[in-house]
């Protein structure tokens, strides 16, 4: 019985030590790096009022606290909406006109989603289908209140490295950059272009 009763002594001695081991040493668990979740923003598309030249962008471009370089591509094609109509805030009937015409023709002549409708002062800058555009229907509910059809402008502005290479800026920064755009006349929407890590 003794030799038993000296075998499990040590046996329990052991698994004591093995387990304040366990409890002081550190162990790596997991090697992988760890991984950034922030959002990033390589650029920003902006819409501008039509009729805004390239000159107009950089000097907008220039009064912003953008504090990182960046190129523009001017009137840049990768959006929709480019046309759009402005209307007054009290110009209802030309709104129910429009309604009512796009139910008798089953057409979206407009594109009525609130991200979609900016205002601006007191006007609503309402963003208008490539369908409508050539609608003799559409047209002539524009001609009859003298409502002209414009074309917007939008640029991409992309945030690079001194030496031309793309770059990126936290998302909280591109926010605070979109909503500086926003405060201005000329710009009716400002998006952020993410980067998405895989």
């Amino acid at each position: 019985m003794g030799k038993i009763n000296t075998e499990l002594a040590v046996f329990v001695v052991f698994l004591i030590l093995v387990v304040l081991w366990g409890l002081f040493i550190k162990t790596p668990v997991d090697t992988e790096p760890t991984v950034n979740n922030e959002l990033k923003a390589c650029g920003i598309y902006v819409r501008f009022e039509n009729g805004t030249s390239d000159s107009e962008v950089e000097t907008i471009l220039e009064n912003y606290n953008m504090n990182v370089n960046y190129s523009i591509e001017y009137n840049n094609r990768n959006m929709a909406d480019d046309y759009y109509i402005m209307l007054d805030k009290d110009e209802r009937d030309v709104r129910r006109e429009l309604s009512e015409g796009m139910k008798e023709e089953k057409k979206d002549w407009t594109v009525s989603s609130l991200s979609h409708v900016v205002r601006k002062g007191d006007s609503y800058v309402i963003a208008v289908s490539e369908q409508a555009v050539n609608d003799k229907t559409f047209l002539a509910i524009l001609e009859k209140y003298d409502i002209r059809l414009k074309k917007s402008v939008w640029c991409y502005i992309c945030f690079e490295m001194p030496d031309g290479t793309r770059y990126w800026i936290p998302e909280e920064d591109a926010i605070r950059i979109k909503n500086e755009f926003e405060n201005n006349e000329s710009v009716f929407s400002v998006h952020i272009d993410y980067i998405y890590d895989q």
